[in-house]
């Protein structure tokens, strides 16, 4: 198989390279109306671009110097939007897709709750039909973008006499509705949060908001978590959005540090590991381009990318000695990937250990591999098969 991507004279690379000349700063609305915002999907969203094609778009975006539209409305782009293509009604379609992809409206996922840990089947917010609507009450947290977002994929329980996975539903929500309040979690890295908890009280959520049919959260969220396992898996700090491995090494070369061979070796095992990345992520659009669904190797190539990326920072900022603790002082020459705060090594380096927590931790992606990959024995779960409501019967006398 041929890794190198088309030369610079490729009519199809000459074409998106003359559409960015003629559009030097584009609006994301018109990077979408052009299909370049997801150019897999089908028109009239993309392009039905197959796998070169999607690089090429990629390879082009970053050399424009264009700040790529999925980094920053990553929910939406990454994760939950393609949902509607296959669960969402006409009307959602029309309503949500073109201004989630243009970036003018940002999403974010109401999933994880503070009672929940790592098991979403446990969430205990309520959503509750009372006739053309649902009224939500319940509490989020380590919501990602929460405090920009218009919109909300929200997962909620609408049937509490079933186990706890089977009653599971999924809403699009405004997140400006009354009874949503935000609040914001401050994180290590000096820059604006990104994390938030999000508390819901009585609010009222239109029943043609619901994604799917009820019971389906379970089975969509599952699916969106796959997905964004892969999209957070490319090679590179801040779940592949920041410095790569190339880059580290590129900025060693030109300040003179590779000819210390101790450094040299460790850089040369990053890099190795980042192109195993990249060519994971070759067998991901592979695979898409043959019509399979992000499975279990979405938890693989994670546990696979999240350390390596704090990896990469760790040796940048050892190399760069007491000047990497003050923030600005920077020694290693910066990234110029286009992709604004994401090409700082300081905040790669203060956000990065939240990598191998969110989107499922190390050790909940070590237990889908071992179950789901290598077939070895099922971590039991006693509570599987029991009615919600009677799980709550425990907590409920204790709390009298």
């Amino acid at each position: 198989m041929n890794f190198d991507l088309p030369p610079d004279d490729d009519p199809r690379r000459l074409e998106v390279r003359a559409w960015f000349a003629a559009h030097p700063k584009p609006k994301y609305r018109q990077m979408t109306e052009a299909g370049y915002v997801v150019p897999h999907w089908p028109r009239p969203w993309g392009l039905g671009a197959d796998a070169e094609l999607q690089l090429i778009i990629d390879e082009e975006i970053k050399r424009a110097k264009v700040l790529a539209p999925n980094l920053v409305n990553p929910v939406a782009i990454n994760n939950c939007a393609q949902s509607l293509l296959t669960h969402g009604t006409a009307a959602q379609r029309g309503r949500f897709l073109v201004p989630a992809l243009a970036a003018e409206e940002i999403w974010c996922m109401l999933f994880s709750e503070p009672s929940g840990g790592s098991d979403l089947g446990a969430l205990r917010t309520i959503a509750r039909r009372e006739g053309d609507h649902y009224v939500v009450r319940g509490h989020k947290i380590w919501t990602s973008l929460a405090h920009k977002s218009k919109i909300g994929v929200l997962v909620a329980r609408t049937d509490t006499h079933v186990p706890k996975h089977a009653g599971l539903s999924q809403f699009l929500i405004d997140m400006d509705s009354p009874g949503i309040t935000v609040r914001p979690i401050i994180d290590m890295s000096g820059e604006e949060n990104e994390y938030n908890e999000v508390f819901l009280d009585d609010v009222i959520v239109p029943a043609d908001r619901l994604l799917g049919k009820e019971g389906d959260g379970w089975a969509l969220s599952m699916s969106q978590l796959q997905t964004e396992r892969v999209a957070l898996s490319k090679p590179g700090a801040i779940w592949g959005a920041g410095p790569s491995a190339r880059e580290l090494v590129q900025g060693l070369i030109a300040k003179g540090a590779i000819k210390d061979t101790l450094l040299r070796d460790e850089a040369a095992k990053l890099y190795i590991e980042g192109e195993l990345l990249r060519l994971l992520a070759y067998r991901s659009f592979s695979d898409r381009m043959n019509a399979k669904h992000a499975g279990p190797e979405s938890a693989a190539r994670k546990m696979i990318a999240a350390p390596h990326g704090q990896r990469v920072v760790d040796l940048a900022k050892r190399w760069q000695g007491m000047a990497g603790l003050v923030k600005g002082a920077e020694t290693l020459p910066e990234p110029n990937g286009g992709r604004g705060t994401y090409d700082d090594w300081d905040y790669a380096f203060w956000f990065n250990p939240a990598v191998t927590l969110g989107v499922g931790t190390q050790e909940i992606l070590k237990n889908v591999i071992a179950e789901r990959v290598l077939g070895l024995p099922r971590e039991k779960d006693p509570t599987a098969k029991t009615p919600w409501s009677e799980l709550q019967k425990p907590q409920l006398r204790a709390a009298s």
